[in-house]
Parts: C-alpha cells; structure tokens; sequence
C-alpha cells in the first residue's frame, strides 16, 4: 500500500511540474470548455472524498479489515484528483454560469446520498465510477493535443475509476447488495447523470467530444 500511495505521489508530483512548465495546451475557447465541465467534475470528487471518509470513519472499528483499506486508497486517489482539478483550474476563465452547474451537479450527487441502505449507496457509487470511466476516455480521445495536461490527466482519472468500480462494486456486495437490486439502480444512475450532464453537450464538443456518443455511452451496458 505504501508503494502504492508512493507511485500516485510521484505522478501527481510529475504532472504538476508538468501542468507549470506546459500551461493548459489550450485556445480559449477550449479553456472556456474546459473551465465549465471542471466545474461539474470537481463537485464529483467533492462529493466521492466525502462518501469515502463518511464510510471510513463509520467502519474503521470494525473486522472488515481489507474494505477499509480499499476505501483509503480510493479516498486518496480522489483527492489527488480534486488537487489536480484545482491545479488545472487556476488556468481557466470563470464560467458565466458556473453557479447554475454547481447547483445542477450538487443536486445529482446528493441524491445518491439519500438512500440509508449503504449497500445499495456503494453500488450505485459503482455505477457512477463506470460512468466517469466511460467520460474520461471520450475526453482522452478528444481533439485536444496529446500533450494536453487535461487529456493526460484524463487517461489518469480512468484507469483510477476503473479500479474503484470493482472495488465499490465488491464492498456493496459485501454489504449485501443483490445484483438484481445493483442492476436495477444502474439505468436510473445512468439516465440522471446523463440530464445533469447536458448542458455541457455544446463544451464537450468544443474539445472534440462527441456529446450524443458519450451520453449514449453512459447509458449502455459496458464497464457498468
């Protein structure tokens, strides 16, 4: 674990050095893109460190020993997704109407807060892990540069996702969700989260993303 938590130190390390030296690799319209779907994503990791340290705090007394040091090393990851979002933030303009996105994404991500069943919260915790998986891949293969810091930390934030998938997933079952009762929650999951997404379909296509494809993505059956 300790070496684990080392190599994600070193690369977050890596590509902030990276991020100062390279700037955004962006035109400003692209910036202005970016600066409205940065705004909904970092409520995301907003939202996943609180879930996390909640579920830590109520659990570390506990026997389930390896579920609780998953969940920390997911904690961590999202943090340092949020740090790099931050970073990546004090590039951008500030969106007109980022408050409206704010409001619209805090709303979402309540919502999977309101279930007292913390099985069933962990698996559509799950669903949403896929669905950023799925996200962070159109953004990787986006227009922009290769050399982009918000295209590498894309491909980053995926790989970590899809790791926390079947970690949530497994902790959800430990906890002894159904899968009929899993499946049942994903399409719901997935068409709410593709209503607070759309309004930023037009962003997405300003960096090569196309937006009708991604949402159809998130609603299918793959990586979820």
């Amino acid at each position: 674990m300790a070496d684990s938590f080392s190599q994600a130190s070193r690369w977050f390390d890596n590509w902030q050095d990276y991020l100062r030296r390279a700037g955004p690799e962006m035109g400003d319209v692209q910036l202005e893109a970016a600066a409205r779907l940065a705004v909904v994503l970092l409520c995301g990791e907003q939202s996943a460190i609180r879930i996390f340290a909640a579920e830590i705090g109520r659990r570390r007394n506990t026997a389930y020993e390896r579920g609780i040091v998953e969940l920390v090393s997911i904690e961590r990851d999202e943090r340092r997704h949020e740090q790099a979002l931050r970073s990546f933030c004090e590039f951008l303009p500030k969106p007109d109407d980022q408050h409206r996105l704010r409001r619209r994404a805090q709303r979402f991500f309540a919502g999977l807060g309101r279930i007292d069943e913390m099985a069933r919260h962990f698996g559509q915790i799950s669903h949403l892990d896929a669905a950023v998986c799925k996200i962070m891949w159109h953004v990787e293969h986006s227009s922009l540069t290769v050399a982009s810091p918000l295209r590498i930390l894309a491909a980053r934030i995926k790989c970590d996702e899809a790791r926390h998938v079947s970690v949530s997933r497994r902790y959800a079952t430990g906890l002894g969700l159904s899968r009929s009762i899993r499946l049942d929650d994903r399409a719901r999951v997935s068409e709410d989260l593709v209503d607070m997404l759309s309004p930023l379909g037009p962003s997405f296509e300003v960096i090569g993303v196309d937006s009708d494809r991604l949402f159809a993505h998130i609603k299918s059956q793959r990586l979820s």
